[in-house]
């Protein structure tokens, strides 16, 4: 089934495709399989994220996507976005936003801010388990981490992480249900989430947290591979200028996690000790690749990409929305594919409003920012990079 958005009336209507069921607990007769991220979904993201939907469904015989992880910032929250401020009034200028909407547009928009996200960004992944991750621009507009918790109720405590938690309490590592910190395991992944949307920096209970889960990971020979999504890059990444490197909260918490991780590569033990250990951010809005590959790093590298094309206004001269579409080879390795979607791509929108909202995202929608900028603060975090 093709998913259509049609603009009519000032409201929005929609064919959610139709997914297989799948569960992550499923086991396929084939070693390979697959996931897809994105992250940074405000200004069009009721455009794109459907258009990501379909180009999974459409991919799904040749490349079976088992799950999709949504890095963070869902909607803009500190002013209304495009996508919904057309869907209000059909000839609103995303461009120059001079036109006024009314008295209480803002406050109507930050009351379905997320459930919009809900209805036009998540529903269209139809039986797809979609984990949500949270970003900056949710703790915008006196949000709190606790109403992200309790607006994201069904996906924060979905089954898959409810048994890992009860799973972890049985080792001694004990987390609330619904926490925005979570992970689970599949298929030989430990698939983590670090919350790091408030500085953006860690808190010494995520990293003690981390440090017990690595532990784990590292005496379980089943697990060959640890993802780590997020939504800043780690600190001394190519997009340092917008990511962990802005306070040292976020440099040092962020510099002893990226040591945690690359530690727990286990390099010098045993090859069938040996761990994959892969991170994955947003937050800039843009593709990156062999994002941790700089000077500071002194070569010890992690796999990293930035994936921050999920609908937000885009970092560079052109604009460049998609998913990154994973392959996880029987020996744990992960093999990246960056899928783009464009204006041609399914859905299209429909009616009023409809051409004036493709024409800006795909050709409007962009904001150039120097991400890679010499980090000059100075941060006593131990030993210097």
């Amino acid at each position: 089934m093709v998913l259509k958005k049609i603009f009519s009336s000032g409201m929005v209507v929609a064919c959610f495709l139709s997914f297989p069921l799948f569960s992550l607990s499923q086991e396929k007769s084939h070693g390979r399989w697959y996931f897809a991220v994105s992250g940074d979904s405000r200004d069009c993201g009721d455009l794109i994220m459907p258009k990501i939907a379909a180009s999974i469904q459409s991919n799904q015989a040749k490349a079976p996507v088992e799950f999709y992880v949504h890095l963070g910032d869902l909607r803009r929250m500190f002013d209304i976005d495009c996508d919904m401020a057309i869907r209000q009034s059909p000839g609103f200028d995303c461009k120059t936003r001079k036109q006024p909407l009314g008295r209480n547009a803002m406050n109507d928009y930050l009351n379905h801010a997320w459930s919009d996200f809900v209805d036009q960004q998540i529903k269209p992944f139809g039986s797809l388990p979609f984990f949500v991750g949270i970003g900056n621009h949710e703790l915008y507009a006196n949000r709190t981490r606790q109403d992200f918790e309790r607006t994201f109720q069904p996906w924060l405590t979905q089954e898959v992480l409810h048994s890992q938690r009860m799973s972890d309490a049985g080792k001694g590592i004990l987390t609330n249900e619904g926490d925005t910190t979570y992970h689970f395991v599949h298929r030989g992944v430990d698939f983590i989430y670090l919350d790091n949307a408030d500085g953006p920096a860690f808190t010494a209970s995520q990293v003690l947290w981390l440090s017990k889960i690595l532990a784990v990971d590292a005496k379980n020979a089943e697990i060959k591979t640890i993802v780590v999504g997020l939504h800043a890059a780690l600190p001394f990444s190519k997009a340092r200028g917008h990511a962990m490197d802005d306070s040292c909260q976020g440099r040092c918490s962020g510099e002893q996690v990226y040591d945690m991780l690359y530690r727990a590569q286990n390099l010098e033990g045993p090859a069938d000790q040996q761990k994959e250990v892969y991170v994955i951010a947003s937050h800039s809005h843009l593709f990156l690749e062999d994002v941790y590959n700089t000077p500071e790093h002194r070569g010890q590298v992690l796999p990293g990409w930035i994936v921050g094309t999920a609908g937000a206004e885009q970092y560079t001269n052109f604009i460049r929305y998609g998913y990154l579409l994973v392959e996880v080879r029987p020996d744990g390795t992960l093999h990246p594919d960056f899928r783009e979607v464009t204006a041609q791509s399914p859905p299209l929108a429909e009616g009023p409003g409809a051409e004036a909202l493709t024409k800006f995202c795909f050709e409007q929608n962009k904001h150039p920012v120097a991400v890679e900028q010499p980090v000059k603060m100075e941060c006593s975090c131990g030993a210097a990079k």
